[in-house]
């Protein structure tokens, strides 16, 4: 699934190619992919595009007067190019552009999952149930020592939970985990006061590091598929730590793969 550094790299790259661009048409492809039907698609024909942001996981394409929210949820990513590539089966949505380009959004997903809402500027929409943004001035330290005070929930649970912090998946939970040099079987309620900061400074550093690899490995360029090969523990099960050499745990926790290092974390001291 992408996440942060993902779709922040897709707004930064895309941003130079489709903003000021105006919009001459629009198809919605799968119907379930748009969530509101007022405005209608077709209020997108004729406006500007006037900026793309980031919310979480939602990427906003900002229109005159509406805006047009994406989740990309586990498959989808977004492709830009020429009109004349005609669309692949997995085209959600299609704008096509003044310039003779389109802005696609391709879910190849069995159950297609990835969604769309066109909003009247200013209404919030899902962004209304978002928690705090991990890159803004919003998480400061005292911010997340009450996110995590007292809370009997493993700490993994606490950083991929979208209505306390969004924008953090599982791939990053476990790169921020391994930063923070904590087990992600921890449970908030019994990090120290020097953990809660490390765990706190170790979300900004981790993500931005995170954009930086990605940016440079893709250029200026998209993806179809999110760039991974940097990780430190996720998705290297077997393999050694890039630290101390120790081979990288996995366990299934809530369902996902999660992986650590099992001597850098302490995974083999008490858990409790």
């Amino acid at each position: 699934m992408p996440e942060l550094p993902d779709l922040e790299v897709i707004r930064i790259n895309l941003t130079p190619r489709a903003v000021g661009r105006v919009v001459r048409g629009v198809e919605v492809r799968f119907p379930a992919f748009l969530k509101t039907t007022k405005p209608p698609p077709s209020e997108l024909v004729g406006r500007r595009l006037v900026g793309i942001d980031r919310r979480g996981k939602f990427l906003g394409f900002k229109f005159e007067g509406v805006v047009l929210l994406v989740h990309l949820m586990r498959w989808g990513w977004i492709w830009h190019g020429s009109s004349h590539y005609a669309p692949t089966r997995a085209t959600a949505l299609l704008l096509s552009l003044d310039d003779g380009t389109d802005v696609r959004v391709i879910e190849p997903g069995p159950q297609k999952l990835a969604r769309g809402w066109i909003l009247p500027e200013g209404e919030p929409g899902p962004l209304a149930e978002l928690g705090l943004e991990p890159l803004s001035a919003g998480l400061t330290g005292e911010a997340f020592r009450g996110l995590v005070a007292g809370r009997r929930r493993q700490v993994k649970g606490i950083l991929t939970d979208q209505k306390l912090i969004a924008g953090i998946g599982n791939a990053y939970a476990d790169e921020i985990l391994f930063c923070a040099r904590l087990s992600p079987f921890r449970y908030a309620h019994t990090l120290s006061a020097e953990e809660t900061a490390r765990l706190w400074r170790a979300i900004p550093e981790t993500l931005r590091w995170a954009i930086g690899e990605i940016k440079r490995r893709l250029g200026d360029g998209l993806f179809e598929q999110e760039v991974r090969d940097f990780l430190w523990v996720h998705g290297r099960a077997g393999k050694p730590c890039r630290v101390c050499g120790t081979p990288v745990g996995e366990v299934l926790l809530g369902g996902q793969r999660t992986n650590f290092c099992p001597t850098c974390q302490g995974v083999n001291q008490p858990l409790a």
